[in-house]
Parts: C-alpha cells; structure tokens; sequence
C-alpha cells in the first residue's frame, strides 16, 4: 500500500509480514481473536470484538468470581468478552479487591434488513476476512451477507483507536449492493450493559441520542470516577436518524433504500474522556470539543496523524528478520501490544500482566514490569522505562502502608498492584510470601540508570525507594545461632513451592539491593554532600542505620558459591519429593496443575517456571558455563512451563548454551502463548510479560546482547536459528541510538545520528 513508505530501517509494503489474519469464522475462536486484536493507544483500550456483538453472548451476566490461581481458573464467557479499558479506573470488587473497570461498549454499529440483523452466527454469511494491520492498529472485516429478503451485500468494517489524537475511536462501514434491493437499517450504540468480572460498578449510567446524528453515554462509576462518551454519525446518503435509547444504551437507527450497485458508507466517530485525565478542563466538555476538532480536521488527515505515530513508534521498535516469515509476523504482534499496552507519558499507572486486553488478571501491575517488560522500554523508549520506574516511586506510600500491614519498617511493594500501591492480591500465599518483587524493583531501577545513565533519576527518586526498601529487608531478615542472616518462609518466582528457606533468587536479589543502597548512598554523600544532606533528613537516615544495612549486606546468606555444582533452589529444595510426571501428567497440552493437587504440588519438586535460570539470566557473570549447563540439565525437565514467564528464559539459557533446536523450540513455545489456534492463548488477554520475554529472547539469546546491567558498551554473540539470513533492530543506549544488524557470518554495530536516525558511524 502507497500509505506505507519505507523510513530508516523499516520496509512496510510487505503486508504478509504485517497482518494477523482470521480467514473465516469460527465462533469456537472468537475469544480468542478478541484478545489477539485488541486495540489500543496507552490511554484507552478496546478488545476486538465484533461492532454488533454476538449471539447468545450476553455482556451483562452478573455473577461472584471467588480468588483462585487465575493460570488454572476456568474463565467465562466462552464465546465473547467485550472489554474497554482505561488505565487507572478501577473500582472494588467484594472478594478480590480492586480491579480495573471494563467501561460502556463504545464500538456498537449494526447492520439490519427487513427485522433481521447482521448475525455472524445466524446470518448467511461467505467471503469472511478479517485482519489486525499491525503498522496501524486497524481492524478490517469483509463478508457477502445474502439476507433473508435475497439481497447479497457486501460489508466492510474499519476501525482505529487513534495514536495521535488518544481520546478518539474512529469507525466506519461500507456496504455495496451486489444483487437485490430494498431496505437497510444501520444502528449506532453506546452501550452500558457491561460487567467487570460479574459485578456491575456502574453507580449511574445516562444515554442520550440526537436525531441530528449524535449520541452520549455518562458513566458514574462506584468509584466515583465519570467517564464521558460521545460520538457524531456521518452517512454518504440523506438520513433522518431516529433514537432507540433504552435505561443504559445510548442509540440511534437510520433506514436507507438500496438496490443492486449501490454504495453506501456509515461513520462513527467517538470521544472518551474521563475526571481522570491529564488535561484539564470539564471532561464532558473536552469531550465534546474532542469531537469538534476531529471533524475539522477531517477523516483523513485525522488518519494521517495516527498512522504517523504508529510509523514513528515502529521506527524505533521495529524487529527485522530475513529467512522466517512466521516469526517475523509473530514478533511484530508482540511488539505491537508492548507498544499499544504503554502509556509513556502518565506515570500514574504501569501495564497490567494482561496488556490491557482482558480483565482476568483486574488490570494490576506485577515483577513482569520490572522484569519482563522494561528491558523492551529501556531500549526502545527510554522515557516509557523511566514512567514505569515513577509509577513505583508514586506508589511507595502503599508500599510503606503494606510493610506496616506486616509489622515492618520501610516500604515492601504489593505482589499485585493497583494505582495505590496498597496489596490487592486476595490469595495468602503470594500475597504473604513473594517477597522477591520489592528487590527486583531495585534491580530494574539500577537496570535503567546504567543503561540510560540518568544517574539523576537515583538522586532525585531512587534513594527514596533504596532506603525504604532496606529498612523493610532488614526486618524481614531472621538472624541464625551462627549469626548468618536468612528469609525463611519465602515463595520464589517458582510460585508451586511457597515456603521455601533462602531462595537463592530472593536472596540474591535482596543482598544487590542493599548493597546498592549502601553504594548509592556513600556515593552521594561523597559527591553530593548536600543532596545526601537533604535526603538524610526527609528520610531520617541514621549512621546507625546505614551500617546495619551494609551487616545484612555482608551477612545474608546465599545457598550457592563459585564451587556449587548444580545450584540449588533453595536451602531445602532436595528435601522436597520428586515425582513421575509421566504417570501424573498425562495430557501435556495442559497444565500441569491441573493434573495435582495443590497440597501435593506444594511438596514436591515440579518447577512452574524458571527460578535458579532466571537468577542466572540477570546474574550472568556471576556464574560460570558448567554451572549454567548444569542448572539447565537439572531444572528444565522437572519444569512444567505452566507459567507464560518461564518459556522465554529458557530459550534464551538454550541459546547462551549454544543449543540451538532447543532454543529454536523454545521460540516457538514463546510465540504460540498468545498466537497459537490450538491454545486459543490470547482469549483473556495478551500475556504481555510474555511478548516482553520474546524480545529478550531474540535480543539477549540469538543476538547475544550483553545486558547494559552488566556492559557499558553494546557486546554482541549472536546466534541465529537456522534459516535466518538477517536480524536487525534498533538499540537505544546511554542516550544514543544504534542499528545491530547481524547475519549468519558477521554483524555490525551502526550509530545513528539526529531524528531520521540516519545510518552514521559504524562501530
């Protein structure tokens, strides 16, 4: 297509390597598209349903969702799931806390003939295409409808959610009349309807609809929250619009003679605002002038504009394989929800582990941020990297409020968060006992500061989060008869053993963090004095204090040195019993813990996910090959993968170990989570951490790229899956940007200069 014009880098005219495609319908797959095409700019988001619904799908089913280990749960809703998203508008829910609030169904445009509607179910349907063009975020769907009065009518719909102008949805249908004639009906809606996890948060709920050919919904949520829809009707023939409103739909019909060859085109165009916004003003009435300005500037310039940001945002983003074009497609997706999922800009929420594209996980924040996702930012878009990191600055109140909770000092972050920061998560056991995520937010902070070199953003925020942290560690921390400090009781990332004694990943990653608040704050008193000065007092650090956290530094326990053969889990990881996961799981294309009880899987040794890898994926140098080897040998087959985080590690533990159908295995594994038919993976949402782990595996496996943690120049080992004649991608590092470009036989490192980010020197 003309549109797509080829920038530094970045060829978009191949469309094959560009679009999800469903060709023909299955409702047995509906869900599952719904999720995989989800839309969206980092303000709002909108689940790719389709704009008339479906047949016995009701979206107001009203029922009480109990907490459970969501990777087991059986979900509902198994034809569809509508969803509209806003980050930061949550409400509480009886059992499980806070959740996020799926809003009014915004996309509603129907079409009818003679009392029957377009039914992808019901209708007599053929020709049936639809694509996620993911250069643009645009949704199309194409069929022949031949209705029951005998007319065959060709139906195309096209939708964005607007990149530049992020209050906006734009939609649009067009017909044409292939054969037959008579009268067709086109229905807009804004519809309330619509529940979150079975509860309804709709305090209150007013449609209004114009014959002129505009409609409006205000919502007031439980919360308090108001969110304002309005959206303008534009047909290509005289129509006189007529309201069919009903308690909580905003809507409005129009009727239209055709016959055979016929066109006509019906427009939908919506503004969302909300009291939670950025900018100030009146939500209703920026909503209004929203629209205004949208029909000024035009269809197609507003069209224009977005492409332009998607164009922009690839630019920098943008993964280039030549020999696969299975992968480059499925790389493109993940990369594609890693940039719709963020809003780089409002550092008052982060990405929830569901991308924003379902609500089972209730729209809450993880280790996946810190962990999974932030290398991508750090390195694509270091400003976004740096709202995450804010996002936990913000919310250490919370973080102080849940230390408290547990009769500590300091501040310990929520296993699962909400805007607060308070602990949403309504399971004990993770809640209580996977301490490791307030020490892997240290860890991602000093991950961006040296791959950024931001070292400010440790001055002005980061101390804060250091020392808090370490208050809490050093509480948390039980000191032995041999005075060896060790965190008992602990659940590492392997969340199928809960209490374990000195996790060697927990532990190490909280020994780094006091160990960088030491050197942060002996640093800053040394070159700062009277940065520290102000700290010290704000935080009312004590001499005492400081050395107590260099003791519990020096004093923590790891279960492992240089020498451990195969390093453990944990202190007690042998004690636990082995099992006979032939005999157990018998149907590999379920989970494991579906075929185990909790309480024997608690006892035994059957790895959700990596655990001792993962330490040694962000420790690398602190462990030798044979010890790599060793601990790959050991743990992948006793791990049963049924986490969506575990699959991308070790693929690239694979590929550093120069096993290359292993890792070309695991790739697959990672890209089939979210893509894959069979495991209908996207149903509930993106598993957006796992996109994350797609970029590592392809960045810090095949290309080799030495994480900036650990290297202040870009180093490289590639290893590229067969096939594969070329790998490209643009790196940002210590505020420059570079092209890697590797081949089977050699790669090279090229520094762009400016914001064409031209081809310069290359290193």
């Amino acid at each position: 297509m003309e549109r797509y014009r080829r920038i530094e880098g970045l060829q978009m005219n191949e469309e094959h390597l560009w679009c999800l495609k469903e060709n023909g319908y299955e409702a047995g797959l509906h869900k599952h598209y719904e999720g995989l095409f989800t839309q969206g700019n980092g303000y709002m988001h909108a689940r790719g349903s389709f704009e008339e619904g479906c047949s016995d799908a009701p979206q107001d089913e009203e029922y009480l969702r109990f907490p459970d280990n969501v990777t087991l749960e059986k979900p509902r809703h198994p034809k569809s799931k509508q969803g509209t998203f806003i980050p930061g508008i949550v409400a509480r829910h009886p059992l499980l806390k806070e959740e996020i609030v799926n809003l009014p169904y915004m996309l509603g445009l129907e079409l009818r003939s003679a009392g029957e509607s377009l039914d992808m179910d019901r209708s007599r349907i053929s020709g049936y295409r639809r694509w996620l063009d993911l250069r643009d975020g645009s949704l199309h769907r194409t069929l022949i409808w031949e209705t029951a009065e005998g007319m065959q009518l060709q139906c195309t719909f096209e939708r964005y959610i607007s990149m530049a102008d992020t209050h906006l949805c734009i939609q649009r249908i067009q017909v044409e009349v292939l054969a037959g004639e008579g009268r067709l009906e086109a229905a807009a809606s804004l519809r309330g309807d619509v529940r979150t996890n079975g509860m309804n948060h709709f305090d209150s709920v007013v449609p209004t609809a114009e014959v002129g050919g505009s409609l409006s919904l205000k919502t007031l949520t439980e919360q308090g929250n108001r969110i304002f829809m309005h959206s303008a009707l534009e047909a290509s023939e005289a129509v006189i619009w007529q309201e069919e409103n009903s308690q909580v739909t905003a809507a409005l019909r129009g009727e239209f003679a055709v016959q055979t060859g016929d066109r006509l085109t019906v427009s939908k165009l919506t503004a969302v605002t909300t009291d939670r916004d950025m900018e100030e003003g009146e939500a209703g009435s920026r909503a209004l002038a929203q629209l205004s300005r949208a029909r000024e500037i035009g269809w197609d310039q507003l069209y224009e504009r977005h492409a332009a940001c998607w164009k922009s945002k690839w630019q920098g983003a943008d993964i280039l394989i030549k020999g696969d074009d299975l992968a480059q497609l499925n790389v493109r997706a993940s990369l594609y929800h890693l940039l719709r999922a963020n809003a780089p800009e409002d550092a008052r929420v982060a990405i929830c582990a569901k991308g924003y594209a379902g609500e089972a996980y209730f729209g809450r924040y993880f280790w996946d941020t810190e962990i999974n996702l932030l290398p991508f930012y750090l390195h694509t878009n270091p400003q976004a990297a740096r709202n995450l990191l804010l996002f936990r600055y913000n919310t250490l109140d919370g973080a102080r409020r849940n230390a408290q909770n547990y009769g500590y000092r300091g501040a310990r972050y929520a296993w699962e968060s909400s805007l607060s920061g308070d602990e949403q998560c309504a399971n004990w056991q993770y809640a209580d006992h996977e301490i490791h995520i307030t020490a892997d937010i240290v860890y991602a902070l000093y991950h961006y500061v040296r791959a950024t070199g931001d070292e400010d953003f440790l001055e002005h925020y980061g101390i804060d989060i250091l020392v808090e942290t370490a208050r809490y560690w050093c509480d948390r921390v039980d000191w032995n008869r041999e005075g060896v400090g060790e965190l008992l009781g602990v659940m590492g990332p392997d969340e199928y053993l809960p209490f374990t004694r000195n996790n060697a990943f927990t532990n190490r990653m909280v020994k780094f963090s006091l160990e960088q608040t030491i050197a942060c704050l002996d640093s800053l008193q040394g070159s700062k004095p009277d940065s520290y000065a102000a700290a010290a007092e704000r935080l009312n650090i004590l001499p005492e204090e400081r050395e107590l956290f260099r003791h519990t530094a020096e004093k923590l326990r790891l279960p492992y040195d240089s020498r451990t053969d195969i390093v453990p889990q944990s202190d007690d990881f042998a004690s636990y019993a082995d099992l006979d996961f032939d005999s157990i799981w018998t149907d590999r294309s379920r989970p494991f813990g579906h075929f185990i009880s909790q309480e024997r899987n608690y006892r035994s040794k059957a790895l959700k996910q990596a655990d001792v890898l993962e330490l040694m994926l962000l420790f690398p140098h602190e462990f030798s090959r044979e010890q790599l080897k060793a601990a790959y040998d050991y743990y992948e087959p006793i791990t049963t993968h049924d986490s969506s985080l575990s699959v991308a590690v070790h693929g690239i533990v694979a590929s550093w170990l120069n096993q290359p159908k292993a890792a070309a295995n695991f790739l697959q594994r990672v890209m089939d989570i979210d893509l894959s038919l069979e495991k209908k993976g996207a149903a509930e949402g993106i598993h957006i951490a796992n996109c994350g782990g797609l970029w590592q595996l392809i960045v810090y496996g095949l290309a080799g790229l030495k994480s900036a943690m650990w290297s202040k120049d870009i180093k490289l080992e590639p290893r590229l899956p067969k096939g594969w004649t070329k790998l490209s991608f643009q790196l940002a590092w210590q505020g420059e940007r570079y092209r890697i470009t590797i081949h089977p036989d050699a790669h090279a490192v090229h520094k762009l200069e400016g914001r064409g980010y031209v081809a310069g020197t290359t290193l």
